[in-house]
């Protein structure tokens, strides 16, 4: 049994596309969709609860929104403890097509040194994501390929970023997938969960690459599993939310602090370089302006923790 994750937060539409796509492409004799909701503003609508009756979904009310990570790590530990033998951990946003799902799991099973496979991922104009990191990232990479100097540096960011490879159809190892969407067997989960929730939303993937490397199982982007991302429709995408923008830079204050061992000196060149991009935003987005207190307010206790 393949347990699919689906956390929802305030994105009901968004959900249920996502579920009707699960179900569409992919037999649910061996399908359980867990949909876990995140406190969302408005509770179950009737659509959605009469839709996870009808098809067994399992629903997980949270009383208050957890986060990425602790809302995931919800919807896992049911998935584990109802026998499942791997996890699909998917965005709200994502679309399957015929056999996505079997494919990354057929792939899984069939290389048991492998503990995560990514899809390939399309955007709605059919260009691909090329966004598998090859690397750790550390306080070079942080500060080199994480902000505009990534561009004094083309070949560097070319590495980071996987883009020798050919997204399109080239099989091959990587150090983290996106986070949107990817697959994880149960021996693999049983050594590097729970997902660390000292993050609300981002840097994901550069922690879970860590703990990968660590457990000694490998990750891999499998393009012969094709999903389409609508992207930002579960966040709004952090340059047209100031919420989402603040909550990244409160994750990469934490992930530099935990995983990189920076004091908060060294974070400081890199902290002043977000407030002037989220200073920028402000020039033309309201919403920024209005919610500057708050990026302010809640970064710097970031720090301070």
């Amino acid at each position: 049994m393949i347990g699919v994750v689906i956390l929802n937060y305030d994105t009901w539409e968004e959900s249920m596309e996502c579920m009707e796509s699960i179900l569409a492409g992919s037999s649910s004799d061996y399908i359980r969709i867990y949909l876990v909701d995140n406190a969302s503003h408005v509770r179950q609508p009737a659509p959605v609860a009469a839709f996870c009756l009808e098809h067994s979904v399992t629903y997980i009310q949270n009383s208050e929104n957890t986060g990425y990570a602790a809302g995931n790590n919800v919807g896992i530990r049911q998935a584990m403890a109802d026998g499942c033998s791997a996890v699909l951990i998917s965005n709200s946003d994502v679309r399957y097509g015929a056999d996505s799902i079997g494919l990354m799991y057929r792939y899984l099973t069939g290389h048991p040194g492998t503990g995560i496979v990514g899809p390939k991922v399309l955007f709605p104009d059919g260009k691909v994501l090329e966004g598998c990191l090859m690397m750790r990232t550390g306080v070079r990479e942080k500060y080199l390929l994480r902000t505009c100097l990534r561009f004094l540096f083309p070949k560097y960011d070319r590495r980071y970023w996987g883009r020798q490879h050919d997204y399109e159809n080239e099989t091959f190892p990587a150090y983290a997938v996106s986070g949107c969407c990817f697959m994880i067997s149960r021996e693999c989960l049983e050594r590097v969960t729970p997902l660390d929730e000292g993050t609300f939303l981002y840097d994901e993937e550069l922690i879970l690459g860590i703990r990968m490397e660590e457990a000694g199982y490998g990750t891999v982007y499998y393009p012969e599993s094709v999903v389409l991302h609508k992207t930002g429709q579960s966040t709004g995408g952090i340059r047209t939310n100031p919420s989402a923008y603040t909550y990244q830079i409160r994750s990469e204050i934490y992930y530099c602090k935990k995983y990189l061992n920076m004091k908060n000196w060294q974070i400081l060149p890199l902290y002043l370089y977000r407030t002037a991009v989220y200073a920028r935003y402000c020039l033309g987005n309201r919403r920024f302006r209005e919610m500057a207190g708050t990026f302010l307010t809640d970064t710097r206790k970031e720090f301070r923790k």
